[in-house]
């Protein structure tokens, strides 16, 4: 497989949203890196074609490289944050649940249910205050 065509394929998986793709945009950076400082001429004649192909330096598409990867890694970050906010704001929620039930379970054992799905809304709450600050 050409150099060219690794470069396009590492863009097409960056887009897509594979882990494996910022692995693969690592290797190639530097497999790209390797090759520009290689003594060997068909490894610079093949630099000069990617770089006559692409329009651009090889730093330039390695830059490029680079903020795609950067990019990935941030959306992909973004798409796990709203997952993982519900199933902390449940953790939170059956927390004080339980911490309040508990307590009035020995205070006053007949609201004990009520006081549970109090204490649940008030973790759940209160969590959500609390990131609303940050």
């Amino acid at each position: 497989m050409s150099l060219q065509q690794d470069l396009i394929f590492s863009k097409y998986f960056l887009e897509c949203g594979s882990m494996e793709s910022l692995k693969m945009s690592d290797k190639l950076t530097t497999a790209l890196q390797k090759l520009a400082i290689s003594p060997v001429k068909a490894d610079r004649l093949a630099i000069c074609r990617l770089e006559k192909e692409y329009g651009a330096s090889l730093s330039k598409i390695v830059s490029e490289l680079e903020d795609y990867a950067i990019v990935h890694q941030s959306i992909s970050d973004e798409r796990a944050k709203p997952k993982n906010q519900l199933i902390i704001l449940c953790c939170y929620g059956c927390l004080w649940g339980a911490v309040i039930g508990i307590a009035t379970l020995f205070i006053r054992p007949s609201v004990t249910v009520a006081a549970i799905g109090l204490g649940f809304t008030a973790g759940v709450s209160g969590k959500l205050l609390v990131q609303k600050g940050e």
